[in-house]
């Protein structure tokens, strides 16, 4: 048992609060609030120290963002972006070099684009896996199994001992996209590499929401999906550079360039942020105690059966709408544009990608800040905050002329995470 001071009014209580008893909380598929905390959001509240009173937008509990300073958050976020820009840039890249590729290998680019296809459905997939990872070993452990070298700062441990073994996966698909000799290796590699790559685009909303307040939250995650959104649509017009003066290959060799730089920046400037690792509620278990409550945390059930909440559903397929539109448009842009307008290198059709990619950059930017201005309006009308009233911000009847949706995929993914 543990006793814990809370604050009610302007005296002090004492409050027990049963430690073991969470910890054998009986384990479900059903949506449950994830415990980044000591045990929830309300129990920090109760332990934290009251708000600054200076600071109207102050919560109970915000002290828990404040280990890290500013400065270093923002490397922090920086980090972050730059490793969720590595799967999706590589999702698009081969698009501008779909003649090439499909030459090489006596196929049409009908075929190639069916490798690209399930790239992005294995993007789609493994995220069932990388999160409740995310949240039983905690963010660093995680982000290194998508990079292509293991840590260099921790203990070698078993549990650091998979990851080593997970981090040169993402090296390793790469490079074997590069050299697969035949169709087969090469749709093999290409859909391993999306399994592997998506772990950041998981891990890096999650790291976000670990270091900020709700209300600056948005900002910074808007910061984060200039990465993983601008990748897409500048990834064609990099390939097209490369791909007119270079054979098609070298796309996945800086690609694998891209991936070593990702690594080092995890090792040396991404921290553990994580509040609470649930794994360290498995310390004494026995073998069969110990496995019993870890697939029931990593079970990926648990996250497909989310969507029976509508609103989770009505977020995803907000998400989705998204995605759909931006990849039905780059697609067929070399089948299609470059007969059109007599274009001859891959080199042209690739400045066609970045109209789309500045729309992206600009409405990430703008999205996040409007989110995080929309909650502060409402705490200052009605006092408190409620997490709901981020969605107030992609209602306004203007937004609607913006032709780029981010700022309402902002929304929807703060709210999520919050």
């Amino acid at each position: 048992m543990a006793s814990i001071a809370k604050g009610d009014g302007g005296d002090l209580e004492k409050q027990n609060v049963d430690i073991s008893a969470q910890q054998e909380r009986p384990q479900s598929l059903e949506l449950q609030a994830v415990q980044s905390h000591i045990s929830s959001h309300q129990d920090m509240a109760a332990i934290a120290e009251s708000p600054p009173a200076g600071d109207k937008y102050a919560e109970a509990g915000d002290d828990i963002y404040d280990k890290f300073s500013n400065k270093r958050k923002m490397v922090m976020v920086a980090v972050v972006s730059f490793c969720g820009f590595l799967a999706p840039i590589s999702s698009t890249s081969v698009l501008a070099a779909v003649p090439e590729v499909a030459s090489t290998y006596s196929t049409s680019g009908s075929v190639i684009n069916v490798s690209n296809a399930l790239y992005l459905v294995f993007m789609g997939f493994s995220p069932v896996f990388w999160g409740p990872l995310g949240q039983v070993y905690g963010r660093r452990i995680v982000s290194i199994d998508m990079s292509a070298f293991p840590s260099l700062t921790k203990k070698l441990t078993l549990q650091l001992q998979t990851s080593i073994f997970a981090s040169s996966l993402f090296l390793a698909f790469s490079i074997g996209t590069a050299l697969a000799p035949n169709l087969a290796s090469f749709f093999v590699f290409r859909v391993l590499t999306a399994f592997q790559g998506t772990s950041f685009l998981i891990i890096g909303a999650s790291v976000i929401g670990d270091i900020y307040r709700p209300v600056d939250r948005a900002t910074a995650l808007g910061w984060f999906l200039s990465g993983t959104l601008i990748g897409p649509a500048f990834g064609p017009f990099i390939s097209g550079i490369i791909v007119t003066f270079r054979p098609w290959r070298d796309l996945f060799w800086l690609q694998t360039a891209l991936a070593g730089v990702g690594a080092l920046l995890v090792c040396f400037g991404l921290p553990e942020t994580i509040h609470r690792k649930r794994s360290d509620e498995l310390n004494g278990l026995t073998r069969k105690q110990y496995a019993r409550k870890l697939w029931a945390w990593t079970n990926p059930l648990r996250v497909i059966r989310l969507f029976r909440y509508p609103n989770l559903l009505i977020a995803s397929l907000a998400s989705s709408a998204l995605l759909w539109n931006m990849y039905s448009l780059l697609t067929p842009i070399r089948y299609v544009l470059n007969p059109r307008f007599d274009l001859t290198s891959p080199l042209q059709s690739g400045l066609f990608y970045i109209a789309p990619g500045c729309g992206y950059l600009l409405g990430t930017f703008f999205g996040g800040r409007w989110a995080d201005y929309t909650v502060r309006k409402y705490i200052k009308k009605r006092g408190e905050r409620v997490a709901e009233d981020r969605l107030r911000s992609q209602c306004a009847d203007w937004m609607d002329r913006i032709s780029d949706p981010t700022p309402k995929w902002v929304s929807w993914r703060i709210w999520i995470i919050h």
